[in-house]
């Protein structure tokens, strides 16, 4: 989840905790990339699913390599996390489709032309943490393995079921996973999360998670990936203090709250 260099600045009892809340960019932290308490799945489940693979400018030399999740909203269009591109350019960037694999050349390869963060995007917070993608060639999608995903057509309830997807760490600060995992957890109400984070969850946000159990959840590598709710995309991985931890869910961009952003911005850039 928003899970990289502290630079999320919180109150004094949370400060010392926040290990997955954190971007990736180009730290070493990308290699910490699975679902916590999840399970294998398959691309042809979860075909909205991309691998947002990152060159840095300053050693060009090397390969593209996994950094963050996405969605694909359209045939030129995949939904991320604003954590996961800021400060960067379009060039150092290539989503990858239709692949179960964070590495490799598996799937469908294509650049990306043009980045859209929020204007109101927070980086001490994460508040409005939300990207838009456009793709310099379309995707071919096939309905299965490389498909698109509709927004959440109402609030994330708490107690409804969600799924995450992504090649998240396997728990804090763990190993990769090769091949990509699915969690399932419930939706937590804005008023028990934000008691959880001293006040820090926004209307921008939501939370999920086994509160008060742990156990499950988003972690490095997974940030910028889908959190769907029957079907639909309802949050994009954002953040998080530690991965599974009992007394901290994980957070998300609320899509719900940011859908006439996203609308908005798609239809500028149709």
């Amino acid at each position: 989840m928003g899970y990289g260099s502290l630079t999320l600045i919180l109150v004094a009892f949370l400060a010392t905790s926040l290990v997955h809340s954190l971007p990736l960019q180009d730290s070493a932290a990308a290699d910490n990339s699975r679902i916590v308490g999840g399970y294998t799945t398959d691309i042809g489940a979860h075909g909205y699913q991309i691998s947002l693979r990152k060159k840095s400018l300053f050693s060009p030399q090397d390969s593209y390599r996994h950094v963050c999740g996405g969605t694909i909203y359209s045939e030129n269009v995949v939904i991320t996390a604003a954590h996961c591109i800021i400060a960067s350019v379009p060039s150092q960037f290539k989503v990858v489709a239709g692949t179960n694999f964070q590495v490799g050349n598996n799937g469908v390869m294509v650049p990306v032309k043009e980045i859209i963060m929020h204007e109101n995007y927070d980086p001490e917070r994460y508040d409005n943490d939300i990207a838009i993608l456009v793709l310099a060639s379309p995707l071919p999608l096939n309905g299965f393995t490389i498909r698109s995903i509709e927004l959440i057509d109402d609030a994330p309830a708490p107690g409804s079921e969600t799924t995450i997807t992504g090649w998240g760490a396997v728990w804090e600060g763990g190993p990769t996973h090769h091949y990509l995992q699915e969690v399932k957890i419930p939706v937590v109400s804005h008023e028990d999360c934000n008691y959880d984070y001293g006040g820090l969850i926004t209307e921008k946000m939501f939370c999920a998670g086994l509160r008060g159990v742990g156990g499950k959840d988003a972690c490095q590598g997974d940030s910028g990936g889908p959190l769907t709710i029957r079907n639909k995309l309802a949050g994009v991985v954002s953040w998080g203090a530690g991965c599974a931890r009992p007394e901290y869910p994980g957070v998300y961009a609320n899509v719900w709250t940011l859908k006439s952003w996203i609308l908005e911005k798609v239809a500028a850039n149709a």
